[in-house]
């Protein structure tokens, strides 16, 4: 979330000041989750006093999305971006990298998007909005693929979504859950779930 705030004096105060807020409220969500955070919580986090918090946001759910937003948007989005060119094998695992690196240090904030989905109208919607990033960027890529006939027959959309849920799921109950237990590394999950995404699409095992 780091970043040099521009304007005047007092614009670059009421931006640190929100970067403040907004920093301790990703802390306070990951620790305790989505109902167990608090406006109280989070601006003693902030060293803020509890009514500059509404100058910035409405209640503890809109900062809940703004959070949601910053670490989807920028930290997910760019580091699932997948390369220019490379053999497709390749390129999946450098995606499927990117995402569980981006996904490791937040696991506890998406366990606060999950249980916030369920809770808030407006966290579920987004959550499903920032999904559809990757998800169209997926099925873009399917429909490509498809059309100069690299990839097997399969309705990309559906595909799409099967592909990103079983690598969100497999990350939140391995990284969360501990379920398969977690070892040293994850290259070894890494890998097969590059395998398992490589076969489904292209229908065939990698050398």
């Amino acid at each position: 979330m780091a970043h040099q705030p521009t304007g005047n004096l007092r614009q670059r105060q009421a931006a640190e000041t929100r970067l403040q807020l907004l920093t301790a409220a990703c802390e306070i969500f990951e620790e305790r989750g989505f109902q167990g955070a608090s406006v109280g919580a989070i601006t003693e986090r902030a060293s803020t006093a509890h009514g500059t918090f509404y100058l910035y946001f409405k209640n503890k759910e809109d900062a809940f999305c703004c959070v949601m937003e910053v670490v989807i948007i920028d930290e997910l989005a760019a580091a699932a971006q997948s390369p220019a060119e490379g053999p497709p094998r390749q390129v999946i695992e450098h995606v499927l990298r990117g995402f569980v690196s981006a996904y490791t240090p937040h696991v506890g904030l998406w366990r606060a998007v999950l249980e916030g989905a369920l809770i808030s109208p407006r966290v579920r919607q987004l959550w499903l909005e920032l999904r559809h990033v990757f998800i169209d960027r997926v099925t873009a890529g399917l429909e490509a693929g498809q059309a100069v006939g690299t990839i097997r027959p399969l309705d990309p959309i559906l595909a799409a979504h099967a592909l990103a849920a079983m690598v969100e799921w497999f990350a939140f109950t391995h990284l969360e859950l501990n379920t398969p237990p977690a070892r040293e590394s994850l290259d070894g999950a890494i890998m097969v779930l590059a395998d398992l995404w490589y076969h489904a699409i292209f229908g065939e095992v990698p050398a």
